[in-house]
C-alpha cells in the first residue's frame, strides 16, 4: 500500500535523552478533539524518525527496568552490566520502531495501512519532554503478542483475520496517576473507530500488573482466556521482572461516522476471525463494510 503524505505543523520540543528537538507530527483537524483533551499542558502527535530514540527510551523505562512502585522512591544506581544491558535494549527496541513504524517515519500519518505500526505521543508542552506513547497495529486475532521485529500485516492477510491492536501504552514515571494512560488509551479507540472505521480493538494485558488489569476491565474489554496458551508461548521473560502472566482482550467499539480522508483499505480484505478460536466468552467479530 502507497501512503499519501501527509501535511501538518510540527510540534517541536527538546528530546530529554539528547537534546535534539523531536518533531511530533500533528493530528489531522479532524482529530482536533483527541489532541484538545490534553491541552494546554500536553500536545499530543505521531512519531517521526527523529523522535524514535525518545519513545524507545520511554519504553525501556516503563517495561524493561526492575519493577518498582510509585512510593518507593528513586531507583538504585544501576551497575555496569545493567547500564550496558539496558543500553542494548534501548538499542533493539529503537531498531524494532523503526522495523514496524517503516515508511510512517517519514511521512506520519493516522490512516490504516498494511504496511506499519503508527505510534502515539505525548510531549508536555513546556519542557519538551516525551511523556506516553501508545502503539496501533493490525495484528492476527491469534492471541500472540508481536515480536519485536514484527510481521507487517500485509503479508498477513492469510493468517487468521487481522484486528486492530494496541500495545506500548506507557506513561513515564512521574506523569503517572493522573489518568493519562485513560485519556490516552480513549484517543487509540477513537481513532480506530473514526479514522480506521474498525468496530473492535484487541489488546494484551498482564494480569500481573493490578494497575493496568484495572484500567483495561473499568474501561469494558473483555478477557479471551481460551487464548491463554498462545499468550503463554509468545510472551518474554524480561530481567528484574516475574514473567508475565499475559492475557488477550477485545472491546467492540462504537460506531463512528466515516473519516473525513480515504485511503483505508477496504475492512473486507483484513478477513474475519475463525469463531471456534474466539473462545466461549467473545462472540465473532464482524469488520464494518468499508
Amino acid at each position: 500500500k502507497i501512503m499519501r503524505p501527509l501535511v501538518a505543523a510540527a510540534i517541536p520540543s527538546p528530546c530529554c535523552r539528547c537534546g535534539a528537538p523531536v518533531a511530533l507530527v500533528a493530528l489531522p483537524a479532524r482529530h482536533a478533539s483527541l489532541s484538545s483533551q490534553f491541552a494546554p499542558i500536553f500536545a499530543l502527535g505521531l512519531v517521526g524518525e527523529d523522535d524514535v530514540s525518545a519513545a524507545a527510551e520511554l519504553l525501556v523505562d516503563s517495561f524493561f527496568t526492575p519493577l518498582q512502585t510509585e512510593d518507593a522512591g528513586p531507583a538504585a544506581p544501576l551497575t555496569s552490566a545493567e547500564s550496558a544491558m539496558r543500553e542494548e535494549r534501548r538499542r533493539l527496541t529503537a531498531r524494532g520502531l523503526e522495523w514496524r513504524l517503516g515508511s510512517r517515519l517519514q511521512a506520519p500519518t493516522p490512516a490504516l495501512a498494511l504496511d506499519s505500526s503508527l505510534l502515539l505521543a505525548l510531549t508536555h508542552v513546556q519542557t519538551g519532554e516525551m511523556v506516553a506513547t501508545a502503539e496501533l497495529s493490525l495484528r492476527p486475532r491469534d492471541g500472540r503478542l508481536p515480536a519485536e521485529f514484527a510481521v507487517p500485516p500485509l503479508f498477513l492477510l492469510h493468517s487468521a483475520g487481522l484486528a486492530p491492536y494496541l500495545c506500548n501504552l506507557a506513561v513515564r514515571r512521574g506523569f503517572r496517576r493522573r489518568r493519562i494512560a485513560r485519556r490516552l488509551l480513549s484517543s487509540c479507540e477513537r481513532l480506530v473507530s473514526s479514522e480506521w472505521q474498525q468496530s473492535e480493538l484487541y489488546l494484551h494485558v498482564d494480569l500481573l500488573n493490578q494497575a493496568a488489569a484495572a484500567l483495561y476491565r473499568s474501561e469494558g474489554y473483555e478477557p479471551l482466556p481460551g487464548f491463554d496458551r498462545a499468550a503463554a508461548a509468545s510472551s518474554i521473560a524480561l530481567p528484574g521482572r516475574p514473567r508475565a502472566l499475559n492475557r488477550y482482550h477485545v472491546k467492540r467499539l462504537p460506531p463512528a461516522p466515516p473519516a473525513a480522508e480515504a485511503g483505508a483499505p477496504p475492512a473486507a480484505e483484513l478477513g474475519a476471525p475463525p469463531a471456534a478460536e474466539l473462545g466461549a466468552e467473545a462472540k465473532p467479530a464482524t469488520l464494518p463494510a468499508a
